[in-house]
């Protein structure tokens, strides 16, 4: 044996155990699937048709592409486990890493892989069929399409380059087992509506604009079959307040960080909170968003960060997100995993991203205390509350603001009465119902304020009239002044039209 060579024994893993192995990972059909699009944006796609049909046992599930597509060679290299490094260094819009999201991905699903693949110089077909690896125990990729789905596998004349990708033998997708056709029929496409919410959550970043990058089709071809992207900020709602983006510097690559306080549920009709909520519910969906080269890896959650101890998602932080923006060359930093579902930030900026959450989760807690409040004013016109909070040593205390416009009138109209409306306020403070109220909000959910929308209450109204005119007549205001003022002010700032029919009754 030469010198400095090392005695070995060469440990070749068993096919069928190893491919077996490989189905545990921890795919859901949705994460499988948006695994497989990613593949699609690697190669150029421009169009992903995904389609989830049914036929009993025979079911399948078929992703086609645009993209540049895979000649005889490429295509057994992509269906080898393990085809590329995840050391490898890629292009920056590369979202792939360990060279197995296809295999792994497909055969968490199904039991048969078959991947066709066209370019300009012909159509190559490849396929693992786990139970033929069984069987030969031997690492056997099989050429050409399975029978019972060659039909379904062509490629429209019209499209020059492309891949298709079928999942057939769909043990876990389709397994009927104790279940009656129509009830598996109907997880079947429950499935697939969930998968749907996924990817236009995932990759809404590609889906977004009047031009999109990507267009993916759920179940058909035509417009209504695009799937729309759900941006997770909200951003085209006027009451989103969006922090600074900020770009943190990192060895491995710079993120950048932007924290957005969504609308309180006072702003947003029922079918805007419905989708605002997006597929797993507003709480679900607290915290950061991470993603990786524009696709989404993290859908909340506070990365096990927090002051003393870890932040838990919460009712009171629901509409605290943050978005984090990563290059896909700080995978090993930030422990990307094979699924790209798990992401820990570095230690080196942990401290950064927990000072951003808490500025962010303070604010989302004085939206959803205030109803909005932030959402509904100028950054130069800071609102005037009724009530503020107190901290102190004996714990937090609610106290009527006296120089609210209309309690500072009523203390100030006459010295005689101000210490008796005092005395009331004292009163009113000192019996305020804490713990009713949050056991209400708790059971019934949030008590529902009046819509900046809805018609202004006419007891509330004649109060607005009232305090419109001791504003220009004792306060001599002008009435454009006067408008203004009351639009700072609660909570007559949550009725813009009606402060902006204000009319003196003397003009």
């Amino acid at each position: 044996m030469p010198a400095g060579d090392l005695e070995f024994d060469r440990a070749v893993p068993g096919p069928s155990a190893l491919l077996e192995s490989l189905r545990g990972v921890g795919y859901t059909p949705w994460s499988a699937v948006a695994d497989l699009v990613d593949n699609s944006i690697t190669a150029g796609a421009k169009r992903v048709w995904i389609d989830f049909v049914w036929r009993g046992r025979s079911s399948f599930v078929r992703i086609a592409d645009d993209g540049r597509g895979m000649n005889e060679a490429a295509l057994v290299a992509a269906m080898r486990p393990g085809s590329r490094s995840p050391r490898d260094e890629r292009p920056e819009g590369d979202l792939g890493r360990f060279g197995l999201g296809l295999k792994t991905a497909s055969l968490s699903q199904c039991r048969v892989l078959t991947v066709a693949s066209r370019t300009t110089s012909g159509t190559a077909a490849r396929r693992w069929d786990l139970d033929h690896v069984a069987r030969v125990d031997d690492w056997q990729l099989l050429v050409g399409l399975p029978p019972e789905v060659a039909h379904d596998c062509l490629f429209p004349d019209e499209l020059n380059a492309g891949t298709i990708v079928m999942w057939t033998r769909l043990d876990r997708l389709a397994g009927m087992s104790e279940e009656s056709d129509t009830e598996a029929r109907d997880r079947f496409f429950e499935i697939a509506r969930h998968v749907e919410r996924h990817l236009a959550m995932t990759h809404h970043r590609f889906l977004e604009g009047a031009r999109p990058r990507l267009q993916v089709f759920f179940n058909g071809i035509g417009e209504h079959a695009r799937v729309k992207p759900w941006d997770p900020f909200l951003q085209w709602h006027p009451a989103t307040v969006p922090t600074p983006a900020e770009r943190i510097p990192f060895a491995g690559g710079g993120v950048e960080v932007q924290g957005f306080v969504l609308p309180h549920r006072d702003r947003l009709t029922p079918e805007q909170f419905e989708a605002g909520g997006g597929p797993e519910g507003w709480l679900s969906h607290e915290g950061f968003f991470v993603y990786r080269a524009e696709r989404l890896l993290v859908a909340g959650g506070w990365l096990s960060l927090g002051a003393g101890r870890r932040w838990a998602r919460d009712d009171l932080h629901r509409l605290a997100r943050i978005r984090v923006d990563l290059p896909n060359t700080t995978d090993a930093d930030w422990k990307i995993d094979i699924r790209k579902s798990i992401a820990s930030p570095p230690a080196e900026l942990r401290s950064r991203l927990r000072g951003l959450a808490e500025r962010v989760r303070a604010d989302a807690r004085d939206v959803l205390a205030h109803r909005g409040g932030l959402g509904t004013r100028s950054a130069t016109q800071p609102l005037v509350r009724a009530w503020a909070a107190k901290e102190s040593a004996r714990g937090t205390t609610y106290r009527i603001e006296r120089d609210h416009p209309m309690v500072r009138r009523a203390l100030d109209a006459s010295p005689q009465v101000a210490p008796l409306i005092e005395e009331m306020l004292r009163v009113v403070e000192a019996t305020v119902p804490v713990q009713r109220i949050w056991l209400d909000a708790t059971e019934r959910g949030e008590f529902r304020a009046p819509d900046a929308g809805d018609r202004i209450d006419p007891v509330l109204a004649a109060s607005l009239r009232s305090l419109f005119a001791h504003l220009i007549d004792d306060l001599h205001l002008t009435q454009e002044q006067a408008r203004l003022r009351l639009l700072t002010v609660e909570p007559f700032s949550s009725f813009p039209a009606a402060v902006a029919a204000l009319k003196n009754s003397e003009s």
